[in-house]
């Protein structure tokens, strides 16, 4: 017997046994700045259609990389699950003015995807595809949208998301964005800073025609320290929440709750269910009652709680010093957003801002910044998509049920019956029996 526990000692020593991986992950890389014109990528976005297909939004930055050097925004797109791609697109070039922050949105009722972005951090543009992204309409100028929100808020500066938009289950479209009535240049950039800031909603009630804006969801006080990039997800309750970076000195993101995702806000709070690095975050709906079995949320970002900060990266002596952006981490709750207690650790390595989806057959896909370009935490050396199963996030705990519909099926319901559709079958590809549910 103590022959036995020996030789297992030294096999576990030696790396012979490894311990189980559940499910599957890969990792790829899709825009890579080397020999590509640009300086780096950042700011990812990422959309999976109606159809299946995988849209991914870059920003291509010149210069030195920084948010105010000139930049393009492009795109690619896979039509076989990531097995292949499309070259790198330019979709928005404005020559040597900036265009940042794509935020794309999957239209289920009118099967569109839509594209709300930035252009010199004082414009906001829209444009749609209504052929799963090979070709796009003409952007039109919806900055309009924002003017007479001056009287309440005198901005200067405002960007949309980043990362997806969401479409609620009654057609609402919400783009989070945040504003800036900032007179200070940024030692940085030689331009007007980015703080402090309020953050905010853009919405759209007749599926894009018009753009409205909703209430400040985060404001600037003593208390909420410069709230600005968010991402929102609906509740079974038909609420939906709001998740906002800060610069909060207890590194904590906020949290605030509407009942119609642009009206009666509750006081955000800072939640410790999620570490603040001051970066932006990614968060999406995985499953909802009744069309699968569990009511699953998704979160990621940098949980560089155990990593240093950049003390030469504070804004003011209100704010606290960036952290290192590190260990890019996927949360699960299973509880609507109250507890994230699952976590799974994607990249150990330099990781930055980050955007999910989730497949029909219940894949999940994470776009992000990876790795450091001449040793900066803050210029990603690519953006890489890592796709993988509730099965690998999980250790194997967690899987979808046979009798679980395709994913996203309560927006496709939704849409159905807003359109008179009669409901069909729906069944899974990753089982071989038919569902009985249907819409």
């Amino acid at each position: 017997m103590n022959r036995f526990f020996l030789i297992l000692i030294l096999l576990l020593i030696s790396g012979k046994i490894l311990p189980q991986e559940f499910g599957s992950f890969n990792k790829q890389v899709v825009f890579d700045p080397v020999n590509s014109g640009y300086f780096i990528f950042r700011i990812p976005a990422m959309v999976i259609t109606k159809k299946g297909n995988l849209l991914v939004f870059s920003e291509g930055r010149k210069g030195k990389g920084g948010d105010w050097d000139p930049s393009n925004i492009v795109y690619r797109a896979s039509y076989d699950e990531g097995e292949s791609w499309t070259p790198i697109t330019v979709l928005v070039d404005k020559g040597n003015t900036t265009c940042t922050n794509a935020v794309p949105i999957v239209d289920y009722f009118e099967e569109k995807v839509h594209l709300i972005y930035t252009v010199g951090y004082n414009n906001i543009f829209y444009t749609y595809s209504i052929d799963e992204g090979l070709s796009w309409e003409t952007p039109l100028n919806i900055t309009d949208a924002l003017e007479g929100f001056k009287a309440k808020y005198p901005w200067r500066v405002v960007a949309t998301g980043p990362g997806h938009g969401t479409q609620l289950s009654n057609g609402r479209i919400l783009v989070p964005l945040w504003f800036s009535n900032s007179n200070a240049i940024d030692s940085l950039n030689f331009a007007l800073a980015h703080h402090p800031s309020i953050a905010g909603v853009l919405y759209s009630d007749d599926f894009g025609k018009s753009w409205l804006l909703g209430d400040i969801i985060g404001p600037n006080n003593d208390t909420l320290i410069f709230p600005s990039e968010s991402v929102c997800v609906e509740l079974t309750s038909g609420e939906v929440l709001f998740n906002m970076r800060n610069e909060s000195k207890n590194y904590r993101r906020l949290v605030s709750i509407s009942p119609d995702g642009i009206t009666g806000f509750t006081s955000p709070f800072y939640s410790d269910n999620f570490f603040e690095p001051i970066c932006h975050a990614g968060m999406i709906r995985y499953s909802i009652n009744p069309f699968q079995n569990k009511n699953r949320i998704l979160f990621v970002n940098p949980d560089s709680r155990m990593t240093p900060w950049s003390v030469n990266r504070g804004t003011t002596n209100k704010a606290a010093p960036k952290r290192q952006r590190s260990n890019l981490t996927l949360r699960i709750s299973y509880d609507e957003a109250i507890t994230f207690p699952v976590y799974k650790e994607i990249d150990a390595g330099p990781s930055g801002y980050s955007d999910l989806a989730v497949g029909k057959d219940g894949t999940i896909y994470c776009l992000y910044e990876s790795g450091s370009k001449n040793n900066n935490n803050f210029l990603p050396a690519a953006i890489t998509l890592a796709s993988f199963n509730i099965e690998w996030a999980t250790n194997g705990r967690d899987a979808l049920s046979a009798d679980d519909m395709p994913l996203n099926s309560n927006l496709v319901c939704a849409a159905e019956k807003y359109n008179n559709v009669v409901p069909i079958k729906k069944k899974r590809t990753l089982f071989k029996k038919k569902l009985p549910r249907t819409c």
